[in-house]
């Protein structure tokens, strides 16, 4: 059960080439050329990976590398990389922290480097984390003010889903249904975007798979937009922490995500006004947890199934105002998972 419910080759044709004698003594001199320059190099084609990419090489195992041409590509990718974003360097728990922090990360987005690591590549099911990847494509792809309106799927996302209890038919703007995905966590919601975003459900999940590439979560793969169990569905603690820093930079999420509570107005199938109160999911937001001292919890996602475990990614902020993502995974219950967390916020510079 996600974030439980408290309250209710090709070929273009043959082509042939005829050269001159004199062409042919130049081509051949060219060929000689070019070949005495790559042996005195040493250089090839240069063949670039990301973070992961011995895990999965794909069709390039095939291929047959120079492996100083591919190490020699992968650092300058690297330098790169962490120019911009933290690399999933993991520490272990060598600073003694408590809690259940095995599949946990702490990122200085300042500084761009991790604090604290583990488990930073390890395959997880993300529950309902998955819905920062789901508001962050929707708002990519769709207006704020574009009618999201509820189907016969979207209003049925099952029993035991979070949900806001909607009726076929019922419409509101996808800003609004945004917030009720943030801030509830809902399941009716997250379908009822992917259908009318996406054009159809499947070519929405799609696009998160697309954002996941491009952000570079490699050990990331959707099958839906809320995060309800399936095997194929997974990410890593390291891939939430580059997606919740690519939702945080979006304005309208920006805004969402410090919300404890959300109340809109509207339509009914009927064409009436309806109103749905509905209380955060994030204890630190509803003051349920306190984070330590200095430490203000700016806002993120939960998420919980029984495969899952109980999940969080928060973004926060020191005294300085600097900012860090912390990311526990994995917990056995609630309590441990805000303790983790609170281990982890405690590492955090004043």
């Amino acid at each position: 059960m996600n974030d439980f419910k408290k309250n209710s080759s090709n070929h273009t044709g043959t082509g042939k080439v005829f050269l001159s004698g004199v062409s042919v003594k130049r081509a051949a001199a060219a060929v000689l050329l070019f070949g005495c320059a790559f042996l005195a190099t040493g250089c090839g084609r240069t063949v670039t990976h990301d973070y992961e990419s011995m895990r999965s090489a794909g069709s390039v195992a095939q291929e047959v590398i120079n492996p100083m041409v591919t190490s020699q590509a992968l650092s300058i990718r690297q330098k790169s990389f962490a120019s911009s974003l933290c690399l999933p360097a993991d520490t272990g728990n060598a600073k003694g922290l408590k809690g259940n922090l095995e599949l946990a990360g702490l990122f200085d987005l300042k500084t761009k480097k991790t604090l604290y690591g583990s488990g930073l590549t390890q395959r997880v099911y993300p529950a309902s984390t998955t819905k920062l990847m789901t508001a962050l494509v929707a708002l990519k792809h769709g207006d704020p003010s574009q009618r999201i309106k509820i189907s016969e799927k979207a209003a049925n996302p099952g029993d035991d889903a979070q949900r806001l209890v909607l009726d076929p038919g019922d419409s509101m703007t996808l800003e609004q249904a945004v917030n009720y995905l943030l801030v509830f966590s809902a399941n009716d919601i997250a379908i009822a975007i992917a259908e009318n975003v996406g054009g159809s459900y499947d070519a929405f999940v799609d696009l998160m798979n697309e954002e996941a590439k491009a952000l570079g979560a490699t050990g990331t793969h959707f099958t839906n937009p809320h995060g309800l169990h399936n095997e194929n569905h997974y990410t890593t603690p390291y891939d939430l922490y580059l997606i919740l820093n690519a939702a945080r930079k979006n304005k309208i999420i920006k805004e969402i995500l410090p919300k404890s509570s959300y109340n809109t107005v509207f339509i009914a199938e009927d064409g009436s006004d309806k109103s749905i109160s509905v209380n955060a999911t994030d204890w630190y937001l509803t003051g349920d947890a306190a984070a330590p001292e200095g430490i203000t919890v700016i806002g993120g996602k939960t998420g919980t199934t029984d495969p899952a475990g109980h999940c969080l990614v928060l973004y926060s902020q020191n005294g300085s105002g600097n900012g860090y993502i912390s990311v526990v995974m994995k917990t056995d219950t609630q309590e441990e998972l805000y303790d983790s967390m609170n281990s982890l916020l405690s590492e955090i510079p004043n």
